[in-house]
């Protein structure tokens, strides 16, 4: 979709935008009532607290992150209907939605849709999202509730009990949609999944909420649109799929009891719900389902599993009814199987996210790691062998003299780059899998010196972005600081503590612009992903996701190394090897990287002239406002001696006059008390070093709304700007 052409924008104070979602919903019909036209609709920050029904086909409606995009609702069952309709004169489970999808060919994105009715023993069913449409595709959102938190439609064919159906869709025909869920955690309590659609979740974290009770609750609670017709053991005609979970993991906050959640209970007999390679936490039933005391679904229901994983994996104490999976009719399973009906539809483009869902450790959000390529036994070494190896060792007041201006000069190169070893090229591969879209993911180790390994994730698109001369054009992706090192800016999914900080920060860019066709590096900094050190090392989220770079530090500046030229030495050991392999387009070659990563994009950049653009997010402040003032960063960037030389700006100018982008937020803590004017300042010093170049337009400032994290809304303008300004910049 193109921005330029049908966008709206939604603010809850921005001038020129709408206030709310169904403002610009309405706005869209009326300024394009040709419905077959596409329409994004862009939401910046805020809890938006309204009832949202989308009845337009080619509708997305997108948010910076679901964590700041909030859609809020407030309905419960059991509250009273104005007009007196429903049964009891309430409202019902099917009226009580935040979010209504009537339309095909939907796309929600970077969303939480919440309905904060509160416990369904109080209040009834509460539905947060009610989906009944085809092709939808709901992309790293967070959906909450308690009992009925997502319908997927249609409903069944009759109610159970007069007037139960009142809503939307009471009347309408029972059309089976394809509905698609990536990366997206779901929570609730009570039959929290259900309905008869053809749903696809991969790489979902499936959340069960405590209620204190002996049975917690149910996953799902499925029922085909069609009824059943056909013989025992088999899916009505037409339908040969319900739910199917992929790459999930289902777990469950602290206080849940163990053994108290089943998966699912048929809401009609012919449910449907597959569960293939998922990890299942210590709150799932042994038995897995329950029948709901409908003997005749144990006939026709199709409960199933493969490739199970977790505390609750083991399939043996599942019902008898309940069927074990082997590998090859797991495989059957595929999303480009499950989704495809008559057109072929596959919102991912190609094969599906490989997921890490056997390796979750024991709280079904992490990824235990057995065998970590940490780097201190090589700085111990270093201090064994190189320590006090410039100590003073002459005689006289003379020979002191001598050795301190001697010794000063070196102090001066500050990040310690020219004490490093240099090593052949080195590349020892881990593992190879193809992701969504065709690309296929290396995860790989590169020799950086004498005992050190950085591990590494490539990325290679089937149809990549080519120079004139056919070769590949490529960005290395540096990660930050809050998402698990490497494995979030490479799109690994299935980790919900990682999908989390990607649904917050938009972390995974480097999968992102692989998406756009370029090859992709993403190297693991020291002290982070899989080069944690033993202090860092464990499953507890808050350890796993942001890592360390404290004790590298502590190590490495008394043997005259630091941590931001340990890392601008391994980047650069990366550019080596790509400039190695022959066929990447050096003279394109880009760097980009957000918050932590954006630092050593920076300092990448300043360094290596063989980084031909850049993007810095969120990393381009005074050093006396961010780092010195709050004094909450990294150790990587507290360079002993850097200060007194150079501020942030100072260093940036170094870039010129290639292009460079710098993204800010507007509320972004690291600028500073003084917010985007300490952002400002640096700027300043920038742009007179690339007007002095004559490049005044190789500098471009993006600032973003709301707090700390990537902004993508102009993503693909912002890639091709840099892109452009490389070929000005190699003409001029």
């Amino acid at each position: 979709m193109s921005e330029s052409i049908y966008t709206l924008r939604v603010s809850r104070a921005a001038a020129g935008a709408y206030p709310t979602i169904s403002d610009a919903l309405a706005a869209a019909d009326q300024l394009y009532p040709d419905a077959e036209q596409p329409v994004m609709i862009r939401v910046e920050p805020g809890e938006y607290r309204e009832r949202v029904e989308i009845r337009r086909p080619h509708v997305t409606i997108e948010g910076e992150t679901a964590d700041s995009v909030r859609i809020v609702g407030s309905l419960g069952a059991k509250m009273p209907s104005e007009d007196g309709s429903g049964v009891d004169g309430t409202l019902g489970t099917f009226r009580t939605y935040t979010v209504l999808v009537d339309a095909d060919d939907v796309r929600l994105e970077n969303l939480t849709i919440e309905n904060d009715a509160g416990d369904g023993r109080e209040v009834g069913q509460a539905i947060a999202l009610y989906a009944d449409g085809d092709c939808l595709v709901v992309d790293a959102c967070c959906i909450k509730g308690h009992q009925d938190t997502l319908f997927l439609g249609p409903l069944p064919p009759h109610e159970a009990k007069p007037g139960g159906f009142i809503g939307p869709k009471q009347y309408a025909p029972r059309r089976v949609g394809r509905q698609y869920f990536r990366r997206c955690r779901i929570e609730g309590d009570v039959d929290f999944i259900f309905g008869g659609a053809r749903a696809y979740f991969e790489g979902c974290e499936i959340r069960s909420l405590n209620r204190d009770m002996d049975v917690n609750g149910y996953v799902t609670a499925g029922a085909a649109p069609q009824g059943g017709t056909q013989p025992a053991a088999s899916t009505p005609k037409g339908e040969p799929y319900g739910f199917v979970f992929h790459g999930c993991s289902f777990t469950a906050p602290d206080g849940v009891a163990p053994d108290s959640v089943y998966l699912g209970r048929p809401w009609r007999e012919w449910a449907q719900t597959a569960l293939i390679d998922c990890w299942l936490g210590r709150h799932i039933k042994r038995e897995g389902w329950w029948d709901w005391n409908k003997p005749a679904a144990h006939n026709c229901a199709q409960y199933a599993g493969a490739i199970l994983y977790g505390p609750a994996g083991d399939t043996t104490g599942w019902v008898p009814w309940a069927n074990e999976l082997d590998v090859m009719a797991a495989a059957g399973y595929a999303r480009e199987q499950v989704l495809a009906g008559v057109d072929g539809w596959d919102p991912e483009g190609g094969d599906g996210d490989a997921v890490e869902t056997a390796g979750l450790s024991a709280n079904g959000r992490t990824v235990h790691i057995e065998t970590y390529c940490e780097d201190e036994p090589a700085l111990r070494a270093r201090l064994k062998r190189e320590g006090r190896s410039a100590a003073f060792a002459g005689k006289t007041p003379a020979d002191f003299e001598a050795w301190r201006i001697a010794t000063r000069t070196r102090l001066y190169d500050v990040l310690g780059l020219s004490l490093m070893d240099r090593v052949p090229i080195e590349i020892r591969e881990l593992s190879r899998v193809r992701v969504a879209g065709g690309i296929v993911r290396t995860h790989a180790m590169l020799q950086v010196e004498r005992d050190v390994w950085m591990p590494f994730y490539l990325l290679e698109p089937s149809h990549p972005k080519l120079d004139e001369r056919g070769l590949k054009r490529c960005y290395i992706c540096p990660h930050g600081h809050q998402g698990a090192g490497a494995a979030s800016v490479a799109g690994v999914a299935g980790v919900p503590a990682v999908d989390d900080a990607v649904r917050k920060f938009n972390y995974d860019y480097g999968l992102r612009l692989a998406r756009m066709g370029y090859v992709t590096v993403c190297p693991d900094a020291r002290g982070w992903g899989y080069r944690r050190d033993w202090k860092g090392q464990g499953d507890d989220e808050n350890s796993y996701l942001r890592g360390t770079c404290l004790n590298q530090a502590r190590m490495a500046e008394p043997l005259g190394l630091t941590v931001a030229g340990l890392n601008a030495w391994d980047n650069m050991r990366l550019i080596d090897y790509l400039e190695a392999r022959g066929d990447i387009a050096m003279d394109d070659l880009g760097c980009f990287g957000f918050s932590g990563g954006g630092y050593m994009t920076l300092y990448l950049a300043a360094l290596d002239p063989r980084v031909r653009k850049a993007f810095v997010s969120g990393y381009l402040y005074g050093v006396d406002d961010s780092l010195l003032h709050l004094n909450g960063n990294c150790s990587c960037n507290y360079t002993p001696g850097l200060w007194r030389l150079l501020d942030m700006g100072d260093i940036a100018s170094l870039i010129a006059p290639r292009p460079l982008l710098v993204q800010s937020c507007e509320e972004d803590h690291l600028n500073g008390s003084r917010g985007l004017k300490n952002v400002g300042e640096q700027l300043e010093i920038v742009r007179d070093a690339y007007k002095l170049l004559g490049r005044r337009d190789g500098l471009r400032h993006e600032v973003c709304p709301g707090e700390h994290h990537l902004g993508v809304a102009h993503l693909a303008e912002d890639i091709e700007w840099l892109d452009s300004h490389v070929a000005e910049c190699a003409r001029a």
